[in-house]
């Protein structure tokens, strides 16, 4: 990764190489969360206009820079989760590929009807592991057509059928060891977790695009109801050819 990176804040501002962004962070953070849980940090790239994809696709707004960014943050995480939606949306890996044959983090897909195509859409590493968390209400031949895909833990559902995240996250700990989560949307995920109290950290590539499009062309990083005056402490800021990685606290 060429190119050099200026890290803005804390203060003084110092520069470092564009790919070594958020390398030395150790995560998680002192005075953690709840510790029945993993402690949560969610990575997401937009564009300033606050868009998070492009024609269903993220990959299309961050540089390379934005996704080496991405692969440090993997490469600190016990699990890697999106939701279903993402899956169906564009092909993506959530491993690391710069390690095809080392530890994996835990590919886990969280869907609410385990409509979930791995196999069209996952690029799963050679020894990682995927988990689908879904509810009772999953077809019932899931476990079947996903064979040995995935190994699929089913829940009750929250009283408007969705996902009980709370209980997920706990299953990720006790179950599998999980203390670091890294969440990498979508946009409904991202704020059920947020509106949960179940996320500790915000990370935000800023990408100097300008995309427009409506609501249902365009999605952004939260898709919810609203938030009640939801406020996070900014952590620090990172400037690397015009992008921004910004990282809150929650």
């Amino acid at each position: 990764m060429t190119g050099k990176a200026t890290r803005l804040y804390p203060l003084p501002p110092r520069e470092i190489p564009a790919g070594k962004i958020y390398e030395d962070l150790e995560l998680p953070s002192p005075g953690r969360h709840d510790p029945s849980r993993p402690y949560v940090i969610v990575n997401m790239v937009a564009s300033i206009d606050g868009k998070t994809a492009v024609y269903g696709r993220s990959s299309q707004i961050g540089s390379r820079t934005d996704r080496q960014t991405m692969r440090n943050l993997r490469s600190k995480a016990d699990a890697v989760m999106i939701g279903a939606g993402t899956l169906r949306s564009e092909r993506l890996s959530l491993g690391l590929d710069d390690a095809p044959l080392g530890p994996q983090p835990l590919a886990v897909i969280a869907t609410n009807t385990g409509d979930a195509p791995l196999e069209r859409n996952l690029i799963v590493a050679e020894s990682q592991e995927v988990l689908v968390i879904t509810t009772q209400h999953a077809r019932a031949n899931l476990d079947d057509q996903l064979g040995e895909r995935a190994r699929v833990f089913r829940m009750a559902a929250t009283p408007s059928g969705d996902v009980d995240l709370r209980e997920a996250l706990q299953i990720l700990k006790t179950d599998h060891a999980v203390d670091l989560l890294l969440v990498e949307g979508g946009p409904s995920l991202n704020h059920a977790l947020i509106s949960c109290n179940l996320a500790d950290e915000f990370f935000l590539t800023l990408a100097p695009r300008l995309i427009g499009g409506t609501t249902s062309e365009a999605r952004t990083t939260l898709d919810g109801t609203p938030l009640d005056s939801r406020t996070a402490s900014l952590l620090s800021i990172h400037h690397a050819a015009g992008e921004l990685f910004i990282r809150y606290d929650l």
